[in-house]
Order: C-alpha cells, then structure tokens, then sequence
C-alpha cells in the first residue's frame, strides 16, 4: 500500500508538516487524501505537531495520483487565492516584530478585549512584502486554534508582564511595557483594574508554553478560530501596513 494511505488511517494523527505543506486536526480523511498528494514522491518529511519528525520513502503511484488531481488542482486554486497586500514584511522577532503585532491587533476586532497574548512558537512562518494569498495563512497557522477570553486579578496580570519580558517579548497588543535591561517591570497600562480581560487562543488559555497564570481559569469562547480571524480580517481589508512601535519599550 502506497504510504500516503497508510498515513491516512493512523487516527491518532493529530496535525502534519512537510515540505511547505501543513495537514491540520480533522477527521475527514478525505481532506488528508487530497492534501498529502502533494507530496506523495518518493521521498519526504513528516513532521507531527509535537516536532517528532519520520522520513518516508515511497513510489509514485500513478493510479492514485490521477485520481486525485481535479481535487489537487480544485485545492491549488483556492490556496492560491490572493486576500490582500501587505506593505512591508511580516516576520517573527522579538521583543515585538510586524507579524505578531499584526496578528495580535487584527485579533483585538474580534472581542473586547484589554490585551490580547500569543506566542512566537505558534505562528509558524513569515508573510514576505506582497500579496498574502489563502495558503500563505494556513502556513502561518495550521492550527485548530479557537480565541478565547479570560480574566486576571491584578497580581496575575503583572504576572502575565512579567512573562512577556522574561521570554525577551512576546506578541501583544493593547497595552504598553516599560522594562529595563536587567528585565524590571517599570511602568504598565492598566495597573488601578481590579480585572484584565485577556484575549488569546484556547491552547495558551489552558496552560501552554508555560503560561501558568491561565491555570484554572474560566474560559469563555469568542467563537471564532485565530484562522479564521485573520483570513476574514485579511479580506476585509486590500492593504495591510503594519510597524514596529513602542509597545514594548526598553530604558537604561
């Protein structure tokens, strides 16, 4: 059997990279047919979602190739499609970068929200200066994200700053850090709140990349995948211009 269809009937698979094509969480196993033709050669990388990575070696099956290409080619299109233009690069940096400061603004239309967190490990590529098209954003985030809001007290937010300085920046927006460079909390938005209202996505709300200040939190659903967001914010606007500012700002 071709390894392409060995791979689709392994049910604990939960989410695939290789080559540049990304496989996200489902159960329709015919989506997983069509997306892994693309790179059924006779050789590749499989990359799970917990970075364990397989080489496989397989034949072309012809048969199964011809079978799949009108979906193949029905898929191509729609990934191909452009959503809108981006003035200047979009890429990962920290102690802020244009991509997380894109993604964590464009996040803040869709609830109402005082800050909104992601991290720097789940957008998984840059967007160069150009048109973005549909496939450029499942790369970015392959994930079955949903957004979801929380509440910190006081202690737990400053908590939560503490955090975005300690890991050298994290995206955020809705706020402003001043820090110095021994990694002191000087001054900070919001600091007379009794409660923060805090945006960002089901994984980090359940304690992911060690975002302990979630724990035991009650989470509450926007009802809205961070996909999903920036595709629809993507197509609601044709040019997107995004800087580095001062959300984030170092003092000797």
């Amino acid at each position: 059997m071709n390894a392409c269809f060995k791979l689709l009937f392994k049910e604990t698979l939960e989410s695939v990279l290789f080559s540049n094509i990304v496989i996200v969480n489902t159960k329709n196993y015919i989506i997983y047919l069509i997306l892994f033709v693309f790179s059924c050669g006779e050789k590749f990388t499989l990359q799970s979602y917990n970075q364990e990575t397989i080489q496989i070696e397989s034949e072309k099956d012809s048969t199964i190739l011809a079978i799949i290409q009108p979906y193949k080619d029905s898929i191509e299109h729609k990934m191909n499609k452009v959503l809108t233009y981006t003035k200047y690069d979009l890429k990962k940096g920290k102690p802020s970068s244009t991509l997380g400061n894109f993604v964590t603004d464009l996040c803040l239309y869709y609830a109402n929200a005082d800050i909104c967190i992601m991290n720097n490990g789940g957008l998984r590529t840059n967007i160069d200066k150009g048109e973005i098209t549909l496939e450029q954003i499942y790369q970015l985030m392959p994930f079955e994200n949903e957004l979801v809001l929380l509440k910190l007290n006081n202690d737990e937010y400053i908590e939560m700053l503490k955090y975005i300085i300690h890991r050298g920046g994290e995206p955020f927006s809705g706020i402003k850090i001043t820090t110095n460079k021994n990694g002191d909390l000087i001054d900070f938005d919001n600091k007379r709140k009794d409660s923060i209202l805090v945006l960002t996505t089901d994984y980090l709300a359940n304690g992911g990349d060690r975002m302990s200040f979630f724990n035991d939190k009650e989470i509450d659903q926007v009802g809205i995948k961070l996909r999903d967001a920036i595709i629809d914010y993507c197509k609601r606007n044709d040019t997107i211009s995004v800087k580095i500012d001062d959300r984030i700002k170092f003092i000797n």
